[in-house]
C-alpha cells in the first residue's frame, strides 16, 4: 500500500469514527468484560436486560473496575484504564449521569486503544443499549450543549 493509499485509509477511519458529535464528559461509570454467553443472556431480543435482574445479589456485581469518562457521544465513549483494553473486547458498562437516579446500561466493544502517559485511552462503541437509555445519554449531551452555547454567549 502507497503513502497516500494509507492517508486515504486514515482519513476515512477518521470520518468513520465521528459520525456522532462527541462532548467533554466527566462522568462516572463501571465496567466489566463479559463472555458471549454472558452477553446473550444479557441482551435479550434485541433489547437490554437490566443487569440488577441477572445478577441480583451476586458477587460479580462487585467485580465491576471504575473509572470516569473523557467524552461522551449517542454511539460510544471514551475511557482512561490503568490497563489497555483489546480491541474488540466486550464491554458491561453502567454510567452514572447528574440528576438521572438510575445508572445507564450497556454492552460496548471496545474498537481503539492507545497508551497515553501511564494510562491508556480506550473509544468504545455502544453495541446494544435500551432506547431509553440512550434517550438519557441524547438528553445529556443536548443539555451539556446548550450550557456550552450559553457559556460563548456570555
Amino acid at each position: 500500500m502507497s503513502d497516500l493509499d494509507d492517508m486515504q485509509q486514515a482519513a476515512k477511519n477518521a470520518l468513520d469514527q465521528r459520525r456522532f458529535e462527541r462532548m467533554k464528559a466527566g462522568l462516572q461509570i463501571k465496567y466489566r468484560v463479559v463472555g458471549p454467553s454472558e452477553e446473550a443472556t444479557l441482551v435479550k431480543q434485541g433489547g437490554y436486560g437490566l443487569p440488577e435482574a441477572f445478577h441480583a445479589n451476586t458477587p460479580e456485581i462487585k467485580d465491576f473496575n471504575k473509572v470516569v469518562t473523557e467524552d461522551l457521544s449517542v454511539g460510544g465513549v471514551k475511557i482512561a484504564t490503568p490497563a489497555p483494553l483489546p480491541v474488540g473486547t466486550r464491554l458491561w458498562l453502567q454510567m452514572s449521569v447528574p440528576d438521572v437516579p438510575i445508572s445507564i446500561n450497556a454492552m460496548a466493544e471496545v474498537r481503539w486503544t492507545t497508551k497515553n502517559g501511564s494510562l491508556c485511552t480506550s473509544g468504545l462503541k455502544f453495541e446494544s443499549i435500551s432506547k431509553a437509555d440512550l434517550d438519557k445519554v441524547e438528553r445529556y449531551l443536548i443539555l451539556q450543549k446548550r450550557a456550552e452555547m450559553q457559556k460563548k454567549m456570555l
